[in-house]
C-alpha cells in the first residue's frame, strides 16, 4: 500500500520545488507513509518504506549527515528530503556522500526552506491514503475473483467499471523456501519484490495467497512479454527468490481470473513434480487436457484399478512398487536408467519389477499396458492439484 516515488516526484515536483540531488537513484523505490525526523535516535523507531523530511535542525557536526542517511538506509527507509536554507545546505551532500546514496539506490531531494513542510506532509499523506485504499480494493476484488466468492460477479462488475487496468494480464504463483512466508518475512518480502518489479515500470498487483506469491504482471497488448528478466531476480535476496513458478496463459477478460489462478496453480504443481523451476501451464501436456474434462469418473475408475492395488501393498509392506514403476515407465522401460534415478541397485529395481508383474499380471513391456499405467499415474497427480485448487 504505497506510492512510487518517481511518481510522487513527477506530480509534486513544481508545487514543492523538489530537486533530486542524486539524480535517478531510488526512483523506483516506494514509501508507505511520510515521517519529520530531526534526532537521529529516532530513527530506530522506524519500521520501514519511510519518505523522511528534515529541517536539519539538529545538524551540529560535520558527519552529522552522513550519520543521518546511513541510520534512514539501515533501517530501511524509502528517501530522505531535505528542508534546506536554515539549518542545512545542497553543499553538505558531498560526492563520497552522493556516491553512497548511488551505491545503496536511496533517493536524497532538496526543497527550499520557504515551502511548509506541513502543507507537504498533509499533501503526501493524503495521497497514500488514496492510494492504500484504491490498491486495497482492487486486491479484495482479485481475491474475491480467483477463490469464486459468492460475490464474483459484483466484484468482477467492479473491476470492470475501469477504475482498474483493464489490460491483457498473466498470473504468476510463486513458491518460496518456508522461512520466507512467515509472517514477519511476508511485509519484507513484499518489499522487496515491489522494488524489483517497480524496475519493469509495468503496472502489477502481488500479495500472498495461501501460503504463495502471487503476481498478476498487466500489459498493453496480449503478446507483448509477460517475463521477468533473471538479472532482476537476482537482485532479490537469496532467501526471497522463489525455489518455483506457475505460469497461467495470458488472459484480456477479468473474467478469465479464476481459471488464470487454477492454471498458475497446477502449473507450479507440476514444476514440483518435475522438479523444474518454471513451469508455464501451456507446457504442462496431459495434465492440461484433465482440466478441460468435465467427466472424471473414467479416469477415476482406471486410477483406482491400476494404481491403488499397488500404493495398498506398498503401504502394507512398506515396500517401493508404485514409485519404481512409476521411474520405470518414464525411464522407457530401462532398469538401467531406472536404477540411476532412484538411487537404487539394478538387482533391486529388477526385483520389484518382477514383484509388480507378478502382483498386476500385466506385461510393461506391452506399450498398451505401459500408456494404460503412466496415463494412471498422471490422473493420480492431477487428483492431487484438484484437491489443491478445489
Amino acid at each position: 500500500m504505497s506510492i512510487q516515488i518517481q511518481t510522487i516526484f513527477r506530480e509534486t515536483r513544481a508545487t514543492y520545488q523538489l530537486h533530486p540531488l542524486t539524480e535517478d537513484a531510488g526512483m523506483t523505490r516506494e514509501f508507505s507513509w511520510v515521517q519529520l525526523c530531526e534526532d537521529v535516535d529516532n530513527i530506530k523507531f522506524f519500521r520501514g518504506n519511510e519518505l523522511v523530511i528534515t529541517t536539519g535542525l539538529m545538524n551540529d557536526h560535520a558527519s552529522w549527515l552522513k550519520n543521518f542517511i546511513e541510520r534512514l538506509v539501515h533501517c530501511r527507509a524509502s528517501g530522505l528530503i531535505l528542508n534546506v536554507g536554515k539549518y542545512i545546505s545542497e553543499q553538505e551532500m558531498t560526492d563520497d556522500l552522493l556516491a553512497y546514496c548511488a551505491e545503496k539506490d536511496f533517493p536524497v531531494f532538496a526543497m527550499p526552506w520557504r515551502i511548509r513542510f506541513a502543507d507537504i506532509m498533509q499533501d503526501y499523506c493524503k495521497r497514500l491514503l488514496l492510494a492504500q485504499q484504491k490498491e486495497l480494493n482492487f486486491e479484495t476484488l482479485v481475491r474475491g475473483i480467483i477463490t469464486s466468492s459468492r460475490q464474483r460477479e459484483d466484484y468482477l462488475q467492479a473491476l470492470t467499471s475501469g477504475l482498474y487496468p483493464h489490460t491483457a494480464f498473466q498470473l504468476k504463483l510463486f513458491e518460496l523456501s518456508h522461512d520466507s512466508v512467515s509472517e514477519e518475512k511476508q511485509v519484507q518480502t513484499l518489499e522487496a519484490w515491489k522494488r524489483m518489479l517497480n524496475r519493469l515500470r509495468v503496472q502489477y498487483l502481488v500479495f500472498f495467497q495461501q501460503g504463495k506469491l502471487l503476481l498478476v504482471l498487466f500489459r498493453k497488448n496480449p503478446d507483448d512479454d509477460f517475463s521477468i528478466p533473471a538479472e532482476l531476480m537476482e537482485k532479490l535476496p537469496k532467501p526471497l527468490r522463489p525455489v518455483a513458478c506457475g505460469k497461467s496463459t495470458v488472459h484480456t477478460q477479468y473474467a478469465g481470473l479464476t481459471e488464470s489462478y487454477q492454471q498458475a496453480e497446477a502449473a507450479l504443481e507440476v514444476a514440483r513434480l518435475t522438479e523444474n523451476t518454471v513451469m508455464a501451464f501451456d507446457d504442462i501436456g496431459v495434465y492440461s487436457l484433465f482440466f478441460a474434462l468435465k467427466n472424471m469418473k473414467p479416469l477415476r475408475k482406471m486410477y483406482d484399478e491400476l494404481l491403488l492395488p499397488i500404493l495398498r501393498y506398498d503401504e502394507e509392506h512398506n515396500s517401493q512398487l508404485a514409485p519404481t514403476l512409476r521411474y520405470y515407465l518414464f525411464h522407457m522401460n530401462s532398469i538401467q536408467e531406472t536404477a540411476r534415478a532412484m538411487y537404487a541397485h539394478r538387482n533391486t529395481v529388477s526385483y520389484r519389477i518382477n514383484k509388480l508383474k507378478e502382483l498386476t499380471g500385466e506385461d510393461f513391456d506391452d506399450a498398451v499396458v505401459a500408456f494404460n499405467y503412466m496415463l494412471a499415474y498422471y490422473a493420480g497427480d492431477y487428483f492431487h492439484m484438484k484437491e489443491i485448487t478445489d
